[in-house]
C-alpha cells in the first residue's frame, strides 16, 4: 500500500537583499542559490500599488497553501508625526463596525457604522464542513471535492482581503482628516472566556479586526 504524501502550507520570511520589486511592471525577482532567479507576475490592481510608490519595501512573506502562492511585501515610510485633536473609536462587533471620532471633551464629531461580510465568509465556512463532514476520511485525496473546499475557502480570503483593506483605508483617511488618535477594543482575552461556546467561536475565527 502506498501512502499519498501532500505538501502542506508552508511560509517563508525573505530579506528585502534577497529579492527585487519592480511595482512599475508588477513583477517580484526572488534571489536563489548560485546566481539563479524566479520572477514572479504580481496580481494586484495598480490602484493598490501606487500608494506605495514611494515608500520603502523590507522583508516579504512567501507562503504556500495548496492551492498557489500568497506574498505579503511590508511597506514602511517615515512620518511626522501630529498633534492629535480628536478620540476615535472603533466598536467591533459581528454585523457591523462602528467609527466614531470625539473631541476630548466628549462631543460626538463624527459617527459612521459599516455591515460587515461575516455572514458570507459564515455561509461559505458552513459549505466547507458540510463537504468535510461528507467526505470524512477522503475530501483531501478526490480531485472534484477538494477543488470545492479550495474554491469556497479563496471566496473567503477575497472578501476578507478587499473589505479590510477597504476599511482600513477608511480609517487611516478619517484619523487623518480629524487628528484622532486610534483606540481599539482589545480582544485578545474574547476567545478564551467563551471556550465552551462551539458556534460563538466559530464566528470569533472569522473576524479579522487584526487585518484592519
Amino acid at each position: 500500500m502506498v501512502e499519498s504524501q501532500f505538501l502542506g502550507k508552508l511560509s517563508a520570511r525573505i530579506d528585502r537583499y534577497d529579492y527585487k520589486l519592480d511595482l512599475d511592471n508588477m513583477v517580484l525577482t526572488l534571489k536563489l542559490h548560485n546566481s539563479y532567479e524566479a520572477k514572479l507576475k504580481l496580481v494586484l490592481s495598480k490602484e493598490r500599488v501606487e500608494k506605495f510608490k514611494g515608500w520603502g519595501n523590507y522583508e516579504l512573506v512567501m507562503k504556500y497553501d495548496g492551492s498557489g502562492f500568497w506574498v505579503s511585501i511590508y511597506f514602511r515610510r517615515a512620518i511626522k508625526p501630529l498633534k492629535s485633536r480628536t478620540v476615535m473609536s472603533i466598536d467591533l462587533n459581528f454585523d457591523n463596525i462602528t467609527l466614531a471620532v470625539f473631541t476630548p471633551n466628549g462631543i460626538l464629531v463624527k459617527l459612521k457604522r459599516f455591515k460587515t461580510p461575516h455572514r458570507k465568509i459564515l455561509t461559505h465556512r458552513i459549505w466547507i464542513e458540510r463537504i468535510q463532514k461528507r467526505y470524512p476520511r477522503s475530501w483531501r485525496f478526490i480531485k472534484g471535492v477538494k477543488k470545492a473546499i479550495d474554491r469556497h475557502g479563496e471566496r473567503i480570503r477575497n472578501i476578507t482581503w478587499d473589505y479590510a483593506h477597504e476599511l482600513g483605508d477608511l480609517v487611516a483617511k478619517l484619523a487623518l482628516k480629524h487628528h484622532s488618535v486610534i483606540i481599539l477594543e482589545d480582544l485578545e482575552n474574547l476567545k478564551e472566556n467563551n471556550k465552551k461556546n462551539k458556534e460563538f467561536n466559530k464566528r470569533l475565527g472569522l473576524w479579522f479586526y487584526h487585518r484592519i
